[in-house]
């Protein structure tokens, strides 16, 4: 999910839970007037009444009406119109309020009750956003400064966040995070200051660091960096998966540290993955060269190579691998290439926030598949399905797989 989709979110949920500001549905009218990915919106709908667990109140019998008979909430909403009439207005009131705000944002239509949330003035709309009750772990993009303060990156207005050691936080138009080291003394030996920037379940975030380099976050996964690299070496620590895109200089080595293994480059672009649940570390390498090391060991690799080391091994091997498969997070998809259920469903559960069971014998047949990490988890289980030797059953946040 990109930095637009998650504000997205953000603001549908504010409307249901009626905690909206007027800047905030003005914010939304212009995101959904803007917006050409249909899909992406429906999404959101979807997620915002699928995760709110209190009804909503006092929405108007009128407007409720005009909701439901509207063509766009029809196909907002194709699977809940074979169940409308078994439902009780209160009962379906929080999926109509999330597919209401498509269209009360065309219709002029206002649902919502003001309180008294809004800033008092457009300079400390990010203090409002931080300062907001988080779920980090599940829900948000958030910013860890040096001294421990935390930062909602998507729920954050755009413009200036904040400051550390002297760097001048700001988020720009399109999500990315930048950093000026106007007031930092570059050359300084001086002890650095660390941020981190964790990424939810179900959530990717793409960042620039001070040097310039690139950086993707995957979901469930954590960056820590500094403020400014020191003058000698540009260190980073990776927990999950990242793609890095790193500028080049030569006088400044740029290492990544996934768990056991230490990837040092100069400036190219590949793509490390270092999940706590998973056996393995990959590097794998897209354009230039890096250097894998492990202990004493040490791989060089060429583009279209991957360093993979497992847990608990003191020794690193080079294969090849298919650039589709190692970036399809990246581009929006799963690709499965001949992998079994168990290490598919760990990487369904990161996107969807689900826990999984098995009973019975599982077949460790391998599956493969492309997959739009858009689509429901319900679309993409019952595909899943239909290779006749799995079947899933969900209850909430927990999917049963079964022979």
């Amino acid at each position: 999910m990109n930095s637009e989709n998650h504000r997205l979110q953000f603001l549908l949920q504010s409307l249901i839970d009626h905690t909206i500001t007027k800047q905030e549905l003005e914010e939304l009218a212009e995101l959904l007037k803007q917006s050409d990915d249909n899909e992406a919106v429906n999404v959101q709908m979807r997620r915002s009444w699928e995760s709110n667990e209190a009804p909503l109140k006092n929405l108007d019998e009128g407007l409720y009406a005009k909701i439901v008979s509207d063509s766009r909430f029809i196909a907002a909403a194709p699977q809940k119109q074979t169940i409308i009439a078994k439902l009780t207005a209160r009962n379906t009131l929080r999926y109509y309020a999330a597919a209401a705000v498509l269209i009360c944002c065309f219709l002029g239509l206002y649902l919502y009750r003001y309180q008294a949330l809004e800033p008092t003035s457009k300079s400390n709309t990010s203090e409002f956003a931080h300062n907001k009750g988080i779920n980090e772990q599940v829900d948000h993009v958030v910013l860890t400064l040096s001294n421990g303060k935390k930062l909602v990156l998507d729920q954050a207005a755009n413009g200036h966040l904040g400051n550390d050691n002297n760097a001048l936080i700001s988020k720009t138009k399109d999500g990315q995070i930048v950093y000026n080291l106007g007031n930092i003394d570059t050359d300084s030996s001086g002890e650095l200051a660390y941020n981190a920037i964790s990424t939810p379940i179900g959530g990717t975030y793409q960042l620039i660091l001070s040097d310039g380099t690139k950086v993707w976050l995957n979901s469930k996964s954590t960056l820590k960096f500094p403020v400014a690299f020191s003058k000698t070496q540009r260190n980073v620590e990776l927990v999950g998966e990242g793609y890095f895109e790193v500028a080049h200089d030569k006088t400044k080595t740029f290492m990544v540290s996934a768990k056991d293994m230490d990837i040092q480059v100069l400036g190219t672009h590949f793509n490390v993955s270092a999940y706590d649940d998973d056996n393995t570390v990959k590097a794998s390498l897209i354009e230039g060269s890096i250097k894998a090391n492990h202990n004493n060991s040490a791989i060089l690799l060429k583009p279209g190579q991957q360093a993979v080391l497992r847990n608990g091994s003191s020794q690193m091997i080079a294969k090849s691998f298919e650039t589709d498969e190692v970036m399809d997070w990246k581009n929006g998809y799963f690709i499965f290439r001949n992998e079994p259920i168990g290490e598919i469903m760990k990487k369904i559960s990161r996107w969807y926030n689900i826990e999984v069971k098995y009973q019975g014998n599982v077949s460790n047949e391998a599956f493969g598949g492309k997959y739009l990490k858009s689509n429901s988890l319900a679309e993409l289980l019952s595909s899943l399905e239909l290779t006749g030797t799995v079947k899933f059953k969900i209850n909430g946040r927990r999917v049963t797989v079964m022979q």
